[in-house]
């Protein structure tokens, strides 16, 4: 933990935290160094013999500094710690401890976000990305809830969903309506992460701390980014989901009035 605690001192600056940004695309003489942080050359040198002392730059043969391969790896997982340390308030009430390892390293990938904070948002928000949708639309959410949106998707179109086990069947007769019957759908024993993306947008909401998906606040993301985390996190869902049929809808009267199991 000691180490952890040096390598933490070093990131609390943001002097040091602009220098290790501007060597990642190359290396850099002090006096470019200098002039790019707005800061005396003397000042320079000891924020990098500070960065060089704890092994996240070095100074090549030339005279140049350049970033360690112990500083590439800290700079690569920067991104992760600043966003949830830029949403403070949001993570100290909702937990993302069910994510996969290597998404919970990548989270900096949603860095680029419009933050949500109402429910009627957030719901409209997940109907806007049906709507929009022409390559793909994939969704996870414990229950679905009613829509105002009714559009015919288009044949091409990949459309998946991740339902709860427990769903009811009312819930699960107004998902099938919204996506249409030749979605895919599986279910799995929990969800907490509920989120949706297409190829031009993403949007997700994790638990609080009851660990039930919370609606009332969420993130949008058009970066590339963030919606290639966002089809991450469904394969994996997808990989590990059920295909075999919960038991309260197989009992139920939509099977028996037309739902099957063809597209699961």
């Amino acid at each position: 933990m000691e180490r952890l605690g040096e390598v933490l001192f070093l990131l609390a600056s943001s002097d040091r935290m602009k220098l290790l940004s501007d060597l990642e695309n190359g290396d850099l003489r002090m006096t470019d160094l200098a002039g790019r942080l707005g800061a005396s050359v003397q000042e320079t040198s000891k924020h990098l013999g500070r960065l060089a002392e704890g092994g996240l730059i070095e100074k090549g043969a030339s005279g140049n500094y350049k970033l360690t391969l112990f500083g590439r790896v800290i700079l690569d997982l920067t991104p992760s710690l600043g966003f949830v340390a830029e949403h403070r308030d949001y993570f100290l009430k909702h937990d993302i401890s069910s994510l996969p390892n290597d998404l919970l390293m990548r989270i900096g990938d949603l860095a680029q976000n419009s933050y949500v904070d109402h429910v009627t948002n957030v719901i409209t928000e997940c109907q806007h990305l049906l709507g929009m949708a022409r390559e793909y639309f994939y969704w996870v959410v414990d229950q679905p809830l009613p829509w105002s949106l009714k559009r015919d998707l288009p044949e091409t179109m990949s459309v998946r969903a991740i339902f709860q086990a427990d769903v009811t069947p009312t819930c699960y007769e107004l998902g099938r309506n919204i996506l249409g019957p030749r979605a895919e759908i599986r279910f799995a024993d929990k969800i907490k992460i509920s989120f949706a993306v297409n190829e031009k947008l993403g949007g997700i909401v994790f638990p609080d701390e009851s660990g039930r998906s919370d609606f009332s606040c969420g993130f949008l993301g058009h970066e590339g980014a963030f919606q290639n985390w966002c089809v991450d996190l469904f394969e994996n869902f997808w990989e590990n989901a059920m295909t075999s049929w919960p038991k309260q809808l197989e009992a139920s009267s939509l099977r028996r009035g037309g739902h099957t199991r063809a597209r699961i």
